[in-house]
């Protein structure tokens, strides 16, 4: 029997994508959710999982054995898909693949850092002492979502004609979004 860890810090969008590929793939898992406010991510405890003292990290107890942990979402990603090859995350030709990975380096590029600069300061509670910073990211994101959602007018997934990897990881980030516009409201 295959025995999978999985730590993760509740609403993180890279935990997130982890989930969502492991459900994609039907792949079982124990969950192992560290909390960030206690900084357990920290802890010693768990610094030998995890060094860096970040998450996501797959530990894959496969059943051979060698008990492979993976850190870094697109390192996990990318073993799941090697390793686990139905349905793929990363497209079945160099065409698709190169597709997944162009909207993945574009939402890294163009997304990750504007909506974290948007959210982080909203999470906190602190959006007024913030709101140049909130200003410049949400003009940069908007332009963004406005490409992202011109692609999906015409398809229904980023990459292709099915679900991948690049869905996989932008949709946890504009959920981030959507959590930090919501929580501002709740004040």
């Amino acid at each position: 029997m295959s025995k999978r860890e999985l730590y993760f810090i509740f609403g993180s969008p890279p935990c997130w994508s982890v989930m969502l590929a492991l459900e994609v793939k039907g792949l079982n898992y124990t969950p192992v959710r560290l909390d960030n406010s206690k900084s357990e991510q920290k802890a010693p405890k768990f610094l030998t999982v995890n060094p860096r003292g970040e998450v996501p990290v797959l530990v894959n107890g496969n059943g051979s054995g060698d008990g492979a942990t993976f850190c870094e979402t697109l390192s996990i990603l990318t073993y799941l898909d090697a390793a686990y090859p139905e349905p793929s995350l990363f497209g079945d030709t160099p065409t698709e693949t190169a597709r997944v990975w162009q909207s993945i380096s574009e939402c890294n590029s163009n997304l990750t850092n504007q909506v974290g600069d948007i959210s982080r300061p909203l999470f906190r509670n602190k959006g007024g002492e913030f709101t140049d910073q909130i200003a410049l990211a949400a003009e940069k994101m908007r332009a963004e979502l406005a490409l992202i959602e011109s692609k999906l007018m015409t398809k229904e997934y980023l990459a292709g004609d099915r679900l991948s990897a690049a869905d996989l990881i932008i949709y946890p980030i504009i959920m981030q979004l959507h959590r930090a516009a919501a929580s501002d409201r709740d004040d």
